[in-house]
């Protein structure tokens, strides 16, 4: 399975046809592992939102990762090509970590709004799976 917006849909399975969520393999820049999220038969509207839900939460995820790791491929190329000596191939790892420091001090607020909002996502999504699995347990319709 392809994990390009572009070829995704073209190669994803059809999320009516699968047994169980299906997982792809890591993204070339975000390192995230698409899911293709299994639609239910008689999926509920609750179900319906849940699984939509999921999709948006994991698209957000994508982009802000696919966003930040190129950030930093782009600056640690641009850092190589100014620290690297005349002869030299690369830096070591106590040379490359001043420009590691530098990039999370410089992304610090990033990843703190990044965590503050992915957990909000997370606990809605958490409500939505107890309100789903209530209902399924309690065999309610809605």
């Amino acid at each position: 399975m392809s994990t390009t917006p572009d070829t995704m849909s073209a190669q994803a399975p059809n999320p009516k046809t699968i047994s169980t969520d299906m997982v792809g393999p890591p993204d070339p820049v975000s390192n995230l592992r698409r899911i293709v999220f299994k639609q239910a038969t008689n999926e509920t509207k609750l179900e319906k939102r849940f699984r939509e839900t999921r999709a948006e939460v994991q698209e957000w995820n994508q982009h802000f990762w696919t966003q930040h790791n190129s950030r930093f491929f782009q600056e640690r190329e641009d850092y190589l090509k100014k620290h690297v000596p005349e002869g030299k191939q690369n830096l070591t790892a106590d040379e490359m970590s001043v420009f590691y420091k530098a990039f999370l001090d410089k992304n610090w607020r990033s990843h703190i709004n990044y965590n503050i909002e992915w957990y909000k996502k997370n606990v809605t999504l958490l409500g939505f799976a107890l309100q789903v699995k209530f209902r399924r347990l309690l065999k309610l319709k809605d």
